[in-house]
């Protein structure tokens, strides 16, 4: 009997989840069957902020961006620092003049602080949030507000992907939050191991305490280091499936 392709698992949001599908080497994606299922959902709430005096926006996500948008915000010739490269592609393509810090909250606040900016700033975020952006900055003599235009709520595995989890085949789950990572914990208990592909070691410490011989974390926190350890995962577990 031939072994079961393997199932790669994506679990950001469906417009995430596709762009880093296709973000992925043509080899990978025809090595594997694809499985998106989102465990958070992103629901614009706002609304804007005055931006009066506003010198910079901070945007670190997409979901930010898109929040603005749909809310009706748009550049407006106040430019914006993303927090790595592909949030930084997206303001570009929206219009925005982009700076472009390292990958991670504490790389953006040094970043900021780096180079000199003056507040004051305002962070476009969700109502969940890490590494306390605004408030440090603040503290650190750069004025910064925030704004939360939008709400990440979890959602579970659906039955056919439990169901596919199951099934004696590799399974490789790629994640990006500690919140992602603590949910599809939660969530895939009892069906089956997986490979995980972590974007940061924060990220590794929220998944199941057993995983940790199946857990390989990126080089560095943005998406051209996951797609490149995907990938990789992949190649491994086609060539382990191969038979001799």
């Amino acid at each position: 009997m031939a072994a079961q392709r393997p199932l790669l698992l994506l679990t950001r949001p469906e417009p995430a989840s596709r762009a880093f599908w296709e973000a992925l080497p043509d080899a990978a994606r025809r090595s594997v069957d694809l499985l998106v299922n989102p465990l958070i959902s992103i629901h614009v709430s706002g609304p804007l902020p005055d931006m009066t005096g506003v010198k910079r926006l901070i945007f670190t996500s997409a979901n930010g961006l898109d929040a603005f948008r749909t809310l009706g915000g748009a550049p407006s010739g106040i430019p914006a620092i993303a927090v790595g490269e592909t949030t930084a592609a997206r303001a570009t393509a929206q219009g925005f003049d982009v700076d472009v810090a390292g990958g991670s909250a504490e790389q953006l606040i040094e970043f900021v602080q780096s180079n000199g900016y003056a507040g004051p700033l305002l962070h476009v975020r969700g109502t969940i949030s890490i590494g306390d952006v605004a408030q440090r900055l603040t503290v650190a003599g750069v004025p910064t507000t925030e704004a939360v235009l939008y709400e990440q709520r979890l959602e579970p595995l659906k039955g056919e992907t439990q169901e596919a989890l199951s099934q004696a085949r590799p399974v490789i789950a790629p994640v990006f939050s500690p919140r992602t990572a603590r949910q599809l914990r939660d969530e895939s208990e009892g069906t089956g191991a997986m490979s995980f592909a972590a974007i940061s070691e924060a990220v590794a410490h929220c998944l199941p305490s057993d995983a940790a011989l199946r857990t390989r974390i990126a080089k560095a926190p943005n998406r051209e280091r996951m797609v490149e350890l995907v990938a990789d995962m992949i190649a491994d577990a086609v060539s382990l499936e191969r038979p001799l």
